[in-house]
Order: structure tokens, then sequence, then C-alpha cells
């Protein structure tokens, strides 16, 4: 199923072998919930926003900088809210993650940074 802004929640969900259903679902409940506020700031992006945005040409943190000079008060405005909604997502799903969960998924940040 294709989902509203284009990313099956489903699919972005990593560690999945780790995670009990309900904790799943939960991720998935955050991800839909910051859907509405991405796409609302993608609407009030300007021709020239959308323009940095899709060069492809500049790197991740260049496109990302160049863009920020160019933010609006309200666009600034959705932009930390979505960030202080992540961060309560992050902070609720970190209560439910068991001793073993956390060992786990440690090893595993550990592995990938040596790689």
């Amino acid at each position: 199923s294709i989902s509203l802004a284009g990313v099956n929640c489903k699919d972005k969900i990593k560690n999945k072998d780790i995670f009990t259903a309900e904790q799943i679902e939960m991720k998935i409940r955050h991800c839909e919930s910051l859907k509405e506020p991405r796409k609302a700031f993608r609407a009030t992006l300007t021709a020239e926003q959308k323009a940095i945005r899709k060069d492809k040409s500049l790197a991740k943190k260049v496109k990302r900088e160049k863009l920020r000079t160019t933010l609006s008060a309200e666009q600034l405005a959705i932009k930390n809210e979505i960030r202080a909604k992540r961060k309560q997502n992050r902070a609720e799903f970190k209560k439910t993650l068991s001793p073993e969960q956390k060992a786990t998924l440690k090893k595993r940040r550990k592995e990938r940074k040596v790689k």
C-alpha cells in the first residue's frame, strides 16, 4: 500500500526482528503522525526553495544550509514542531525497550560504526 508521503512506514522500520508487535505498531503510528506536518511544510515551500531541494549537484549538508537561510518564520515554526514531535516519539519509544533490546541495538550500532 502506498502512503500519502510516498513512503510506506512499515518499510522504514529497521531492526524489526528485535521489536515486539506493539513496538512495531508504535513506530508505524509515530511515522504516520509526522506525515501531515511534513506535507504542510512542503506546501509552504517557494519555487526557489523547491529548486534548492531538487538540485542534485549540491551535497546534502550544503542543500540543508542553503534551504535553512531561505526559511520564513512560519516555516521554521513548522520545522520546530516536527522536530519536537520526533523527539517526543523517540522518547516514548525508548521507554518501551527492554534491557535486552537496548543491548542488542547498542551492539548493532557499534558493528555498523566499525564497517
